[in-house]
């Protein structure tokens, strides 16, 4: 039986007036989307990917960057339907979903309407030369120390040693994926740039974001309230700051769907 590699809620993708692939962050699975999708409009379709080493997958490796790259790459073209898509990274997520969205882009097997990047900071940033690297170590403490650097784990989680003890190898590993990660803006995305960030959130000031807008000729920044974790703890915000965005991923000159 063929691994599924999302999971699918809303609409059905074959009539969707919008079509959503959500990359999740970092140790989470196609569950995590479940909120995001019952707050969009009905006519939309969300798809949450489930990548390696976890849920059904959990038997099998996480990987670098590339494999998962290219394992979101192969979910967007397996999604059902034609209706325009948006790919929406959060946090770690949101550098695998870049990168997938490039892949696309590249090949022009799939058309990406959008691109919405969530409490991410602009990948431009280099990482610093003096912070621990999860690499470095395979102590859980420390490991989850480092963690917590990065906002990677929420604080509910830390306090359940038995959760914890089933999850944190697949964060672990996703994070290691991406954590000294940048990139310059090249090769710019042909598509609409949304990025949305919590007002609270300490990763993502502004002075670490407004970079983002090199990444696209068409850029749009939405604060909502909120701290790191806006898909597990305001899904209904994030979902509506991104319905409410449609309008800038459609032309100036065409008349694309409603939200």
């Amino acid at each position: 039986m063929p691994v599924k590699t999302f999971t699918l809620r809303g609409a059905d993708p074959e009539d969707a007036a919008w079509r959503v692939l959500l990359v999740p962050h970092a140790g989470a699975g196609a569950s995590a989307g479940a909120a995001f999708a019952e707050h969009v409009p009905d006519d939309w379709a969300v798809a949450t990917a489930r990548l390696p080493g976890r849920e059904s997958r959990v038997r099998e490796p996480v990987g670098g960057l590339a494999e998962l790259t290219a394992d979101v790459a192969a979910t967007a073209r397996a999604l059902p339907g034609s209706g325009p898509l948006l790919v929406v990274g959060v946090c770690s997520g949101a550098v695998i979903a870049l990168e997938a969205v490039r892949v696309l882009q590249r090949d022009g097997d799939v058309p990406v309407s959008g691109f919405v990047a969530v409490s991410q900071w602009a990948v431009t940033e280099k990482p610093d030369p003096e912070r621990r690297l999860l690499r470095d170590t395979d102590e859980p403490g420390e490991l989850l120390d480092i963690l917590r650097e990065f906002g990677g784990v929420p604080e509910s989680l830390a306090a359940n040693e038995e959760m914890l003890g089933l999850l944190l190898p697949t964060i672990v590993a996703d994070m290691r994926a991406v954590e000294e990660y940048s990139s310059s803006p090249d090769p710019l995305l042909a598509c609409p740039l949304l990025t949305v960030f919590g007002d609270e959130d300490p990763l993502c000031p502004e002075e670490r974001v407004e970079d983002w807008d090199l990444f696209s000729d068409r850029t749009r920044t939405v604060w909502l309230p909120g701290g790191h974790l806006l898909l597990t703890e305001s899904p209904e915000l994030l979902a509506r700051a991104v319905a409410d965005s449609v309008g800038h991923f459609v032309a100036p000159h065409e008349e694309g769907p409603a939200a």
